[in-house]
């Protein structure tokens, strides 16, 4: 449900429009069955006559025997009770009936018959299950609205947290990256700062948002590829080709991050030379394919100086269950040379 019809919803139902629009319709429907018979008059006596007493029964059974009596489970009471009302409802509505025809028309009619008494009976009876259903109705409807609500509050709430864990996440091999510069009195530390304070301009900013132009994100990518260049120099050998229009498309911001980070990190940043990442981006009108491949280091130097794991990848999915729920393919393969992952978005 979208908010303008939810907040439209709500106003409707605050001031109790929906039931002035059904007890309208009501009255409108017998005065046309009245007025078949009689005068305007005597069908607009009549009409209101029905209505009021079924709307006294209605709202009766409604705000008093249904919440006293088939609430708490007794049925037989509650039973029993809408039967007396129902029968003692008929029977005023015969008598004011009859006031009506003798106020209007100066005739009596024959209500002391038991067809007269059945059909009053069968008439507010039938108005009692048509409200009893709209009651029912628009309860599961409140349910349904209350649980919506509840599970956009709780998906925006861990979106929140995932997004929480990727920027301190970042930031840390970033540093990681500075640090070791730094230990070497490199000349690069200080374009390494320059590039981070691109990327982290782009993450504080751009990063919070829900959704972000897609060749922004693009640019972020470059960046980080930019900034891991200045840190492993000529020794290892980085591709990113992008093949169609970026155009006005969206996308969640920092979902690519992930799967980069991880092949530096676990991959090529633990070969001495000869490591490669390469990345291909396919956009097309209604889908984007986004591909990474990696080296990956000799089990040797795999067993002195990697590890594996973290809570990357594990974020990744939950952020692409919670945005794009039947809307992706994901597939990560691992040859024993290499590292690939597939992705596949729809927009």
């Amino acid at each position: 449900m979208s908010l303008a019809n939810s907040e439209s919803y709500s106003r409707f139902t605050r001031y109790k429009l929906h039931h002035f629009a059904f007890w309208i319709s009501f009255f409108s429907f017998w005065y046309f069955f009245y007025n078949e018979k009689l005068s305007p008059g005597s069908a607009f006596a009549n009409a209101f006559v029905t209505v009021s007493v079924q709307g006294l029964v209605v709202y009766f059974n409604m705000y008093f025997l249904f919440n006293k009596l088939f609430k708490q489970k007794l049925y037989l009471s509650y039973v029993i009770s809408l039967i007396l009302s129902i029968s003692l409802a008929s029977l005023i509505w015969a008598l004011a009936l009859n006031s009506a025809s003798i106020m209007t028309n100066h005739v009596a009619l024959d209500i002391w018959t038991l067809q007269f008494f059945a059909g009053g009976f069968a008439s507010i009876s039938f108005t009692l299950g048509i409200t009893m259903s709209l009651k029912m109705v628009r309860q599961w409807y409140e349910r349904e609205r209350v649980t919506e609500n509840l599970e956009r509050i709780n998906m925006e709430t861990e979106l929140k947290y995932l997004k929480m864990q990727i920027n301190p996440h970042f930031l840390f091999n970033s540093l990681n990256s500075l640090y070791a510069l730094t230990l070497q009195k490199s000349d690069k530390a200080p374009e390494l700062v320059l590039k981070l304070s691109e990327i982290l301009r782009y993450v504080l900013y751009d990063g919070s948002e829900k959704w972000v132009a897609l060749d922004k994100e693009i640019n972020y990518l470059r960046s980080y590829l930019d900034l891991e260049k200045i840190r492993n120099g000529d020794r290892l050998k980085f591709i990113f080709n992008v093949n169609g229009n970026p155009g006005s498309k969206q996308i969640a911001p920092m979902l690519f991050l992930t799967f980069l980070e991880n092949s530096f990190k676990h991959g090529i940043s633990q070969k001495a030379d000869g490591g490669y990442v390469e990345i291909d981006m396919e956009i097309f009108d209604d889908h984007l394919n986004f591909s990474i491949r990696n080296s990956k280091p000799k089990e040797k130097e795999k067993r002195l100086n990697g590890k594996s794991g973290g809570i990357g990848l594990e974020n990744i999915k939950k952020r692409l269950a919670l945005l794009y729920p039947d809307k992706h393919t994901l597939h990560m393969t691992d040859d024993g040379e290499q590292y690939i992952v597939k992705l596949i978005l729809r927009f």
